[in-house]
């Protein structure tokens, strides 16, 4: 719901420790952070290091029947979560003034928390939304709904919204992107495998038995299924795959208005822009054209009652979760159980904050961070990140295959990243947002119109370079590439991955390479294509340019040949970026962590373990993970993050050291010859 990073390419990683000064074995021993209880010698670390490091975590730790997924970035979020459900829990049974922000979060929260209340009005928050759509006669009333929905952030046919002009990163833009789908990607709609048609098929299903919820005949319900899905599989045959629209060559084609309308030319652009309250007539980047192409005939081919049809259920779609509890369990029927694999619904006020994080998340992460964040993290933080970039740029100046044209303006970009620790220097003002006490979905509804306004003031202005794309107690970190900057909040910087002392192994290996892994993303297969200040430029010779892609292409077909389940092979292609900055970023913590140990040396073993294979346990530990297996394909098919046990095995087998640290030679799973391994960074 939350429109501050919903098209800034902010490339997510992982999270861990800090810098600590030398001192002796034994308070080394009392400040570890790794348990090494939960290894499992059973595994050889030399065939199945994600195994072995972490077998007994996966044990300890089984799946939860409410996720689909748990590791321990969940693990840190749910403790995270209780930090931040005490805090609502404070402002929803206190007394504050109309108008502040403890009193738009407790009532927020504490509404959302009314299942009574939800019960007893049903269906009648929507109604008028409904009775909207019900009005719809003409082609002018369908657009007019459009713009209402995406006024309200309800997804539907196509996406508009503000973001930086890649190519001049000082400005915000207009952009025209590709969306409008109930099943998160278009693979679900165009591939031809068994999986895929149970899945449509199920889809189908899915949207009979809400409608019927939402008030219509069984077969009304049933003739809009079919209508609904007619619309959307147009949509998704149209849709760029994941993989282009990571590319941001392609999907920069700006335009000036008039041009759009061509494009466009079944669309009143204008009217549009003046139900949105938008006075802009600058240029606007269409993302995918051909998509605006096919979208721009549907406008007049598709009959308005299917039309009316699909509005029904984008709206219905995009609210159930804020409705009753049949709805709610219907809804998560598809996408929980059927799409992810979950056996039930998380409690209910992990998804009411959750929601009134994405509404409010700025102002609980400000009370987060007084609370929670001291002074010191921040101070670590720094000089770990420092340490970072001074391995990068030792490992730039190193690198064989680059030359020295290219090598000075890489190392010029990384002196650029600006860094962002702990939470922002300014705090977003909700003077605007209203939160009343009428119904729990009205109050999402006029959050979304908050950000989605928030974003459409700034199409046209300067680029706020202040701005978070993440509220301070989120358990993330992010690169972006139009501003040319990493953020840690608050949130990531906490136990298990973040501590104030220990063991500089752990928190080289866990910390110290989400930094790495962060900065990685400025120098992978797309982030290398923005220049220091956040432009889509080239700063490579031809040469270089080609020698990378030759280098990156080895990880290409190394992922490619991973088999996830049965038939399913991982997608190299799409994971290219992460599994660049997975190994770029274990590759620089590992020479900060030996510049650091020239400096403040430590002792060489502990438990058992000496300082190189405490470095790659930390790394692994990060990625602790279960994950079932609709999960898994589901991930596959829809993320840019490879699943968990190859973010451990995949990279590490190309590291020298690794093998050099847990006896690993040729024969064993995890060796890959030297001719052959993946090095870039």
């Amino acid at each position: 719901m939350n429109l501050k990073f919903t098209l800034k390419l902010a490339l997510i990683a992982t999270i861990a420790m800090t810098l600590i000064t030398s001192c002796s074995q034994k308070e080394v021993k009392e400040k570890i952070t790794l348990d090494v209880s939960l290894i499992d010698t059973t595994f050889d670390p030399a065939e199945d290091f994600f195994r072995y490091a972490n077998n007994g975590w996966m044990q300890k730790y089984p799946l939860p029947d409410d996720e689909s997924s748990y590791g321990t970035f969940n693990q840190l979020r749910k403790e995270t979560s209780i930090k931040v459900q005490t805090l609502l829990e404070e402002l929803a049974n206190g007394s504050f003034e109309q108008g502040t922000d403890e009193q738009k979060i407790g009532d927020f929260y504490a509404l959302g928390m009314n299942m009574e209340k939800i019960e007893t009005q049903g269906l009648d928050p929507i109604k008028p939304e409904f009775e909207k759509i019900n009005a719809i006669q003409s082609l002018e009333d369908v657009q007019d709904q459009i713009a209402h929905f995406h006024l309200i952030s309800v997804g539907s046919a196509f996406n508009f919204f503000g973001s930086t002009d890649v190519k001049n990163s000082e400005m915000n833009i207009a952009m025209i992107s590709q969306g409008g789908l109930g099943m998160a990607d278009r693979d679900y709609y165009v591939n031809e495998d068994e999986r895929s048609q149970k899945l449509r098929d199920a889809y189908v299903i899915h949207i009979e038995k809400m409608l019927i919820l939402s008030g219509l005949s069984e077969e009304q319900a049933k003739t809009d299924a079919q209508a609904i899905m007619n619309i959307e599989s147009r949509l998704a045959h149209a849709s760029m795959t994941r993989f282009d629209s990571r590319d941001p060559h392609l999907t920069y084609n700006k335009k000036s208005q008039e041009e759009v309308k061509e494009i466009f030319s079944n669309f009143d652009l204008d009217r549009y822009k003046t139900n949105l309250g938008l006075d802009y007539d600058g240029d606007i980047n269409i993302r995918q054209p051909l998509f605006v192409e096919e979208l721009n005939k549907m406008l007049v081919e598709v009959p308005i009652e299917d039309w009316k049809a699909y509005f029904r259920w984008n709206v219905f779609n995009s609210t159930a979760d804020y409705l009753t509890q049949e709805i709610q369990e219907q809804n998560f029927d598809f996408y929980g159980r059927t799409m992810r694999g979950s056996k039930q619904m998380q409690e209910r006020w992990r998804r009411v904050l959750a929601t009134t994080n994405g509404a409010l998340g700025d102002a609980i992460g400000k009370k987060f961070s007084e609370k929670y964040f001291p002074a010191e993290a921040k101070t670590r933080m720094v000089e770990l990140v420092e340490n970072l970039r001074i391995a990068l740029g030792e490992r730039i100046e190193d690198l064989e295959w680059m030359s020295e044209e290219t090598k000075v303006k890489a190392k010029d970009k990384l002196a650029s990243v600006n860094v962002k620790i702990g939470y922002p220097d300014k705090w977003e003002d909700f003077s605007n947002l209203e939160v009343g006490q009428d119904a729990y979905v009205l109050n999402v509804l006029e959050a979304n119109k908050f950000w989605k306004q928030k974003n459409l003031a700034e199409i046209g202005q300067p680029v706020d370079k202040s701005e978070w794309f993440f509220p301070a107690h989120t358990v993330n970190a992010y690169y972006a590439p139009t501003l040319n900057e990493i953020c840690f909040p608050a949130g990531i910087l906490q136990p298990p991955f973040f501590y104030l002392d220990g063991d500089d192994a752990i928190n080289y290996g866990a910390i110290g390479m989400v930094i790495g892994h962060e900065m990685s993303h400025g120098f992978d297969d797309r982030g290398r294509l923005y220049d220091k200040n956040g432009n889509l430029e080239s700063w490579w010779t031809e040469q270089d340019s080609k020698r990378f892609e030759e280098r990156t292409e080895v990880l290409v077909e190394q992922h490619n040949n991973i088999v996830i389940i049965d038939d399913l092979h991982a997608d190299g292609k799409l994971t290219l970026g992460e599994n660049i900055a997975d190994l770029g970023g274990l590759n620089i913590a590992l020479t900060a962590f030996r510049n650091a140990q020239k400096e403040n040396p430590q002792p060489e073993v502990i438990d058992g373990f000496t300082k190189e294979q405490r470095f790659f346990l930390a790394y692994a530990r990060v990625w602790a993970n279960n994950m079932r297996d609709k999960e898994k394909i589901r991930y596959t098919k829809e993320d840019e993050h490879p699943i968990p046990v190859n973010r451990v095995n995949a990279p590490l087998a190309n590291m020298p050291e690794f093998h050099a640290a847990f006896g690993v030679k040729q024969g064993d799973a995890l060796f890959i010859s030297e001719d052959e391994r993946a090095s870039i960074w």
